[in-house]
């Protein structure tokens, strides 16, 4: 098994019943048969797995990829604390004069 999609197919059908779970460097080379893992590859399986509702992220150190569910739920839609209302406060607001930023003084 490997192509990137072969391989995204069978993470999809094999963890079916688990919305998520990880896997080390080692053990997508010991399973896809590959002598190293590439950026790209996770990429595509990555790009592969979207195709399912899934999705492959890697942590900082590219030490463990995990597989996750996505959700399909807009996070407006859940509810936005920050919408504007009469008393909101903008994200960024601007001065009065609309002038650059100018850097802090001592």
């Amino acid at each position: 098994m490997k192509s990137a999609k072969e391989f995204a197919a069978w993470m999809k059908e094999r963890f079916e019943s688990h919305s998520d779970v990880w896997l080390t460097r080692k053990d997508i080379t010991e399973l896809t048969g590959r002598q190293s893992v590439r950026s790209e590859f996770i990429h595509d399986v990555h790009c592969e797995l979207m195709n399912f509702g899934r999705a492959l992220i890697a942590d900082m150190r590219n030490d463990r990829y995990y597989m996750v569910s996505l959700n399909g739920i807009y996070w407006k839609d859940v509810g936005d604390i920050y919408a504007r209302s009469e008393n909101s406060v903008e994200a960024f607001p601007t001065d009065a004069n609309n002038t650059t930023v100018r850097p802090l003084r001592k």
